[in-house]
């Protein structure tokens, strides 16, 4: 929804960022994309073109993972709830991060490191 008007992008970037766990109920995201005047992006082709090929690239990125031990491929990089954060994020994108791992309920004991390039 952000990408889909640059003049809108950081408002609507950080109010999603700042409403995480509400930011996952499809419902709201109609509501913010009406606040916002960018109700097309929500099934505008060009826009989820765009989000495919980030995830695309992601996905291409994460193939050179043999090269980096355990994934850690950048400074600085946090694992919280065997989930990895990379990167310098500003407060309120880690005070959403921290908070949505947190509220999932983990299973007392081992636990295996979610990410896909460890066993």
């Amino acid at each position: 929804m952000s990408a889909y008007d640059a003049a809108k992008f950081v408002d609507i970037h950080n109010e999603i960022f700042e409403n995480f766990e509400k930011g996952k109920d499809p419902v709201w995201r109609a509501k913010l994309a009406k606040k916002y005047g960018v109700e097309a992006a929500l099934t505008d082709q060009k826009t989820k073109d765009i989000v495919g090929n980030l995830i695309h690239t992601a996905v291409e990125y994460e193939k050179t993972h043999e090269k980096y031990p355990y994934g850690i491929r950048s400074t600085p990089t946090m694992i919280i709830n065997n989930r990895m954060v990379i990167g310098t994020l500003p407060y309120p994108h880690l005070k959403a991060i921290f908070e949505s791992l947190l509220s999932q309920q983990g299973t007392p004991g081992e636990q295996q490191f979610m990410e896909n390039w460890v066993e």
